[in-house]
């Protein structure tokens, strides 16, 4: 018996975002607006996905224009700005920095949301998969039970030939069991056999790759980031061009996944504000019929089970087999040969009559409903809502990065280079010692000490070169750091 009324049942309700993706207004490629009911096999409806991709897409292809035109201009300034460290130019850049690794932070936490959603909906569907096994499972429990007890009969209705009472009541038995075995031959609501656990393997199989795929193009993100503290923080120009080339190739997985993230939320919104409406449009009548589709998936209260007249009936027919059965046994007392027969057929009666029992609960829809449910829940509020933290982390980063590079090509430009040596001839006679030190230098007398040396006992100073000429003043400056035009010459006295 089916108690309906008391089933209490856990329902899908559409969440605040899946409503406000579908908000979005659908255009074709005629720019003409359409419906946003979910549609995915229609064409006009993936124009309108398609539309939204573009977006994304647009705003990247008039960044790059951009950039074409700005660093065109670079190319032809004179590029005679005045070097000095650019500390509010690397404060900016560092700061927005620290706010694309937080937007950075915000992709790899909707990475592991919209992992989980997808996990849990492939949790559900193997539930489901058991669920539908198990019905599948007892009725063909129950098929071989009644299909064994056949053989029996046929060979009690032979010994039994000579009391017509017997044979007739034998030969009722054989009709109700092959009526009951046709009738439970339509329990099994699956008929095209779809295999639920397939799908879960197959969202596991390609959703792990999606997740490291991801992680990697947002650990990229994340290296250009820190490339940019490193670059601002030392002052290096090194640094900040090479965030510059990174930051342009991530440019493109930013708006690119953006693009991605955008058309499959909009198309998830549509799905889940109405998702049952699809589900019963795609499953045709002849897989699964529409009243056992509306039963599982609305599940209400005072819903009759489709499978309710089928198993009433079956139990009927157990019943009746049952009696027919004594009536058997009451007419062959004197026949001890079919005593051990209808033992043996009684036993499979009762035991299919006790199967019956268990299928009535199977086949409730509290169990598939709640899976149905988690399944929903997994796709339309984890998953849904972990896309859109992708794709706020995209777009956000995408133009923080825009904004940095713009910035780190006015920085490096800015920035001195690292002061470089003076080459000199290594012949040159007013060359100080190679030994000499700067300290050296500073702690001397004179410009020019160390091309004296002392002779005597007094201790006087002698030229090492006899000549007059006399060191320029640039070799000088370049060796003590001071002007020595001044300087007396020494000559030959």
């Amino acid at each position: 018996m089916f108690e309906a009324a008391n089933m209490v049942t856990r329902n899908y309700t559409v969440s605040t975002l899946a409503k406000w993706f579908n908000s979005f207004p659908h255009y074709n490629l005629q720019f003409l607006r359409i419906n946003n009911t979910f549609s995915p096999e229609d064409s006009d409806y993936q124009e309108s996905l398609g539309f939204w991709a573009a977006v994304p897409a647009a705003w990247l292809t008039v960044t790059l224009f951009f950039f074409l035109v700005f660093f065109c201009a670079r190319c032809c300034s004179n590029g005679t700005a005045r070097k000095h460290p650019a500390y509010c130019l690397r404060w900016t850049i560092g700061i927005l920095s620290l706010i694309a690794l937080t937007g950075v932070a915000i992709g790899l936490y909707g990475n592991v949301e919209a992992d989980g959603g997808v996990h849990d909906f492939a949790t559900a569907a193997e539930k489901a998969n058991k669920t539908i096994m198990g019905v599948e499972t007892q009725v063909n429990g129950m098929n071989r039970d009644l299909t064994g007890a056949m053989t029996p009969l046929v060979r009690l209705r032979d010994l039994v030939t000579n009391l017509p009472l017997a044979g007739k009541a034998i030969n009722d038995t054989i009709i109700e069991v092959e009526n009951l075995i046709k009738e439970l031959r339509t329990i099994p609501f699956d008929k095209e056999g779809v295999n639920l656990q397939l799908v879960a393997d197959d969202t596991r199989f390609y959703e792990y790759y999606r997740f490291l795929g991801t992680i990697l193009l947002l650990v990229l993100e994340l290296v250009v980031g820190l490339v940019a503290l490193c670059g601002v923080g030392r002052g290096s120009r090194c640094l900040l061009i090479f965030m510059t080339c990174l930051a342009f190739l991530c440019l493109f997985v930013c708006f690119g996944g953006g693009a991605l993230y955008l058309a499959a939320g909009v198309g998830a919104g549509d799905f889940c504000v109405s998702p049952s409406t699809y589900i019963k449009d795609q499953v045709k009548d002849d897989v699964i019929p529409k009243a056992v589709l509306e039963y599982y998936i609305n599940c209400y209260p005072a819903a009759v089970n489709p499978f309710s007249q089928t198993i009433s009936q079956g139990r009927r027919r157990i019943i009746q087999a049952n009696d027919l059965l004594r009536e058997v046994e009451g007419l062959t007392t004197n026949l001890p040969e079919t005593k051990e027969i209808i033992t043996e057929i009684g036993g499979q009666l009762n035991a299919t009559e006790t199967s019956f029992d268990d299928l009535v609960v199977l086949v409730q829809c509290p169990t598939l409903h709640e899976e149905y449910v988690d399944a929903l829940n997994a796709v339309c509020y984890d998953a849904l809502e972990g896309m859109a933290y992708m794709l706020v982390s995209s777009l956000a980063v995408g133009l923080l990065f825009t904004v940095s590079m713009v910035l780190a090509s006015l920085a490096w430009q800015r920035l001195g280079r690292r002061k470089q040596y003076i080459e000199i001839d290594e012949e040159d006679p007013f060359l100080p010692p190679s030994g000499m030190t700067p300290a050296m230098g500073r702690t001397s007398q004179g410009p020019l000490d160390h091309y004296l040396r002392y002779s005597g006992d007094r201790g006087e100073r002698e030229p090492l070169l006899r000549d007059n000429r006399t060191p320029p003043p640039s070799y000088t400056y370049a060796v003590t750091g001071r002007d020595t035009s001044s300087s007396p010459r020494f000559t030959d006295q």
